[in-house]
């Protein structure tokens, strides 16, 4: 810039006003690539979860006759991809052309601009080649912005959408900070505003759950789906909550496990507590793993090699007794059987157990009648216990392989296994027959596990002591009005059974 100050300003003043202006013309050209990058990613993710959406859902699908309704679904997201990729290459074909036109304008700008003072004779002619490198050295140092745009608005789209993800992941961070400020200022509305879930740190007794004025609100706090629940539920007085659709009764559960908490309230767990969804959550691995989530998941079987792989669950019988399955993964504890690995779990009340053998994973299997699965995935020979052992080595896509009322059974190994002082059970024997359904509530008895269920059969009443009965409300606004009702089990008649059949069922 001292050189072109002393020995042409001109030429500097040339050099500003092509820097800015080229800058200013980058700038409005390509004033729409972040928001195009942003909707490309965004487009682009919309279509790969509907793929995903599809293959997971292919069976029901299928069932539907809805191959053409998915497939113009499909098409409509993938349209939307492919029109914002065509207005995103538009805006970089015009900015490339202005960028090009700029980059070959510089060659002959710095010429033009001292030409004039060569032909006068006041310069020579080597100087308008100086004058150039110059130019062309330090208008490349300003004009990044020119060079970098395009560059520069795919990696802003990139930061706008990890800002908006870690918006979204710290929320419950910043819910529970604003929670714990207005705790520590003696805010008593804010308090109110959300349920409190507590895990005391000593029992209370038999009391293994204790639930105080919980109202249960929908996710916008329009509506109070469960008003003013005073509970508490003892060791062996297992209690089944009932009610027509939409009153409130999974939204209770999730209050109790900590994941809803639009509401007022206070939950406060003496126990472990384990839940139970509807639909059980089938990890990536062996069988030996889906028994050992999550309680143990830090000693389960390492499959993310294989889980990329083809399922070998159809050739792993025919291995003989190797011990493992086709893929060669193994489970936690040795393939004999032994099972005596290091690995401990500890539960949410300090209990520390140790990594169950296999021959305790495999009767908890047959105790939740699962017995075929073994039978039908282990080996002839090397006798039975080697032949469980292979078993739980086979790597399956196990969501697929089961039916859903075999994972409902599955996940009741995994209470089974983990003991915990109470279990939820969100409607988790739907898909059984009632023989199977008797088994498993006989076998967490058994066990000395209290249930807090939530079901639509009549048939699940012999198994709990107290019914929990959610009426369905509209109010807008809480009530003084509790819409619930807690009664002994005992105390139904059969008209009763009857009318809570038919209510139940609405």
């Amino acid at each position: 810039s001292g050189f072109f100050l002393g020995f042409s300003p001109p030429l500097f003043v040339a050099l500003v006003v092509y820097s800015v202006g080229g800058t200013a013309a980058s700038l409005y050209l390509g004033r729409n690539l972040v928001g195009l990058n942003f909707q490309q990613e965004a487009q682009e993710a919309n279509y790969r979860y509907g793929l995903v959406r599809v293959r997971e859902n292919a069976e029901s699908i299928a069932f539907y006759g809805g191959e053409d309704s998915e497939r113009r679904l499909l098409g409509n997201r993938f349209g939307a991809v492919v029109t914002n990729y065509a207005k995103l290459i538009v805006t970089s074909r015009n900015l490339q052309f202005f960028t090009s036109f700029y980059r070959f304008l510089i060659q002959i700008l710095p010429a033009a601009v001292v030409a004039p003072l060569y032909f006068a004779g006041k310069i020579d002619f080597g100087v308008i080649n100086q004058s150039s490198s110059a130019f062309n050295h330090i208008l490349g140092d300003v004009s990044l912005v020119v060079y970098q745009l395009e560059t520069l608005a795919g990696f802003s789209a990139v930061i706008d959408r990890l800002g908006e993800f870690e918006e979204v992941v710290k929320a419950p961070e910043v819910a529970r900070a604003k929670l714990a400020a207005a705790e520590e200022g003696g805010e008593l509305e804010e308090l109110a505003s959300r349920i409190q879930v507590e895990q005391a740190a000593g029992g209370a007794g038999d009391v293994l759950l204790q639930v105080e004025g919980l109202t249960v609100k929908t996710p916008r706090g329009e509506r109070a789906l469960v008003q003013s629940l005073d509970l508490q539920v003892k060791r062996e007085e297992p209690v089944l909550v009932v009610g027509a659709s939409g009153s409130g009764k999974t939204s209770t559960l999730r209050a109790i496990a900590g994941l809803w908490t639009v509401g007022r309230g206070r939950v406060v767990r003496h126990a472990e507590v384990m839940f139970l969804p509807q639909r059980p959550y089938m990890v990536l691995g062996s069988l030996r793993d889906q028994l050992l989530y999550p309680t143990w998941a830090g000693a389960a079987t390492d499959t993310s090699a294989s889980a990329d792989s083809p399922p070998a669950a159809s050739s792993a019988p025919a291995d003989g007794g190797n011990g493992a399955s086709s893929n060669g993964s193994t489970g936690s504890s040795s393939s004999g059987g032994g099972g005596d690995s290091a690995a401990t779990a500890q539960g949410n009340n300090g209990s520390v157990r140790p990594t169950p053998t296999d021959a305790e994973l495999a009767a908890a299997l047959r105790a939740v009648q699962l017995e075929g699965v073994l039978q039908r995935y282990g080996s002839g020979g090397g006798g039975a216990h080697s032949g469980d052992s292979v078993a739980l080595n086979v790597v399956a896509d196990w969501a697929g392989t089961l039916s859903l009322g075999e994972q409902q059974r599955l996940a009741f190994a995994r209470v089974l296994l983990s003991r915990p002082a109470l279990v939820l059970l969100d409607e988790s024997t739907s898909a059984m027959d009632v023989v199977n359904e008797s088994a498993l509530y006989a076998a967490v008895a058994e066990a000395g596990i209290t249930a807090l269920s939530v079901g639509h059969r009549p048939s699940l009443v012999r198994f709990h002591k107290k019914v929990l009965r959610l009426e369905a409300t509209e109010q807008a606004s809480p009530s003084t009005k509790p819409s619930w009702s807690l009664i002994s089990s005992d105390s139904l008649t059969a008209a009763d059974l009857e009318e809570l059949a038919f209510t139940t069922a609405e």
